[in-house]
């Protein structure tokens, strides 16, 4: 691993359906010094986060526009492409892409669109993010994939960034982070998904287990793995006098039977992505995350608003 990369930080519009809720959290996380505001791509969540994303972009100047993420089956990659680079163009050049294979199975049926074997839709992703880096380069493309075929078409408008706004694939599978070494600039390293549905399994966060899904992007990565820039989303985080009782409170989410289980309560203790305690051991946790694993582009807990990581910007965004 070459240097470690400046820390930045992101963080979402949570489930908010009010539009100056919207840009009020944009304004107010963008002056804490997030570097990237994404929207979820979920039916259940209010706001579509490519429109959103332009509200976004207007009540804001500086904070990149991302997803968090994508579903790519949800729409043909001809059609994100102009969605993207249209954002892209309007936003001055401040779209980070956020895709992903999907794995909420219940919207998937919700909504009709056809739940495929992880593998399928893994496959299908990768085809989908070739198209869009076609679509954005400069001479008109021609790709016969096995699930997408697109002849001569010249995508439009081309985006602002070039060749292409960065592209973060996010997901905590073998196959989905060896696609994501082999075609994004950032990948989000995420706990795994059980059949289709997020399990609250403490073995997942333990270091281990984000060990082996690093190792497993510099084996598909190979020469590139330099050039990627590693993220992941923490999955608590509590400055506080008091760790104790905040460690208490956190360990109580998990199933009882696992608790009591003094081997995953010290693994979840020393978890990359829980910090709990003081500022100083809440900052001294993140830096070893990144320096022992190369995560340097942490997001906000599932729910957490912007002021969430707040006093943790001031000291490491950028460090």
């Amino acid at each position: 691993m070459g240097a470690s990369r400046p820390i930045r930080f992101g963080t979402t519009a949570g489930r908010t359906d009010d539009p100056e809720t919207l840009r009020r959290l944009a304004r107010r996380a963008e002056n804490l010094g997030y570097s990237t505001f994404g929207l979820a791509d979920h039916f259940m969540i209010p706001f579509a986060p490519l429109v959103a994303g332009q509200a976004v972009a207007d009540a804001t100047t500086t904070v990149r526009v991302g997803q968090v993420v994508m579903a790519s089956d949800f729409r043909h990659p001809a059609v994100l492409a102009k969605e993207l680079a249209t954002l892209d163009v309007l936003s001055g050049g401040r779209v980070e892409i956020g895709i992903g294979a999907g794995w909420m199975r219940e919207e998937f049926a919700a909504a009709g669109i056809p739940f495929e074997a992880a593998s399928v839709r893994i496959e299908r992703l990768e085809e989908a993010v070739t198209v869009l880096k076609g679509l954005f380069a400069d001479d008109p493309l021609t790709f016969a994939g096995k699930h997408f075929t697109v002849t001569a078409l010249d995508g439009l408008p081309k985006p602002a960034q070039r060749p292409h706004p960065p592209i973060m694939i996010g997901g905590g599978g073998h196959k989905v982070l060896s696609v994501a070494a082999r075609q994004a600039d950032i990948i989000q390293v995420l706990p795994g998904v059980i059949r289709g549905v997020a399990a609250l399994d403490a073995t997942q966060f333990a270091a281990r287990s984000y060990r082996e899904k690093v190792d497993w992007i510099r084996d598909a990565a190979g020469a590139r793995f330099d050039d990627l820039e590693l993220g992941t989303l923490l999955m608590h985080v509590v400055v506080t006098d008091d760790a104790d009782q905040a460690w208490n409170a956190f360990l109580s989410q998990f199933p009882a039977d696992a608790m009591n289980d003094e081997a995953k309560r010290a693994e979840l203790r020393a978890s990359p992505v829980v910090a709990i305690g003081p500022i100083e051991e809440v900052c001294e946790r993140l830096l070893a995350t990144r320096d022992e694993l190369g995560f340097s582009y942490f997001s906000t807990p599932v729910g957490g608003a912007p002021d969430t990581l707040a006093p943790v910007i001031e000291r490491l965004a950028g460090v």
